[in-house]
């Protein structure tokens, strides 16, 4: 009887003891996780940007383009680019900036184009538009 309990003793630890070998890792190898030390490659446009005159004129952007998730745009596009003269409204002549927000009444909540970016497939941004005592 005794014989007979070591045994099965013996096949119960031997899976465990089968199931804890040695693990090897490969430092060369990145792991979903690892942080990238070289800049990640950009390589398709994921994300699309609309430009809009402001957040009352949301129908329709005045320029839509495609883009990279996570990487700035660096700089406002030239068919996006707006001067006090396209102004809708003649109480908000001053433009003072594109926003994500849909009203802003100063530079705290303004896009800026070097350094900000948005984990989304879209990102809206709203031309912001003020009278002339904040500009």
């Amino acid at each position: 009887m005794k014989k007979n309990k070591l045994l099965l003793l013996g096949l119960l630890v031997m899976p465990l003891l089968a199931s804890c070998s040695e693990t090897i890792i490969h430092p060369n190898r990145t792991y979903p996780g690892d942080p990238i030390e070289d800049k990640e490659e950009f390589e398709e446009t994921n994300m699309t940007v609309n430009f809009y005159l402001d957040y009352s004129h949301s129908e329709k952007p005045i320029y839509s383009m495609r883009w990279y998730m996570l990487k700035p745009l660096e700089t406002c596009p030239d068919e996006a680019k707006l001067t006090d003269a396209d102004a809708a409204d003649p109480l908000y002549p001053h433009f003072l900036g594109y926003s994500e927000y849909s009203s802003s009444i100063d530079e705290s909540k303004i896009w800026n184009f070097a350094t900000d970016y948005k984990q989304s497939n879209i990102l809206n941004l709203y031309g912001i538009w003020v009278s002339g005592e904040e500009a």
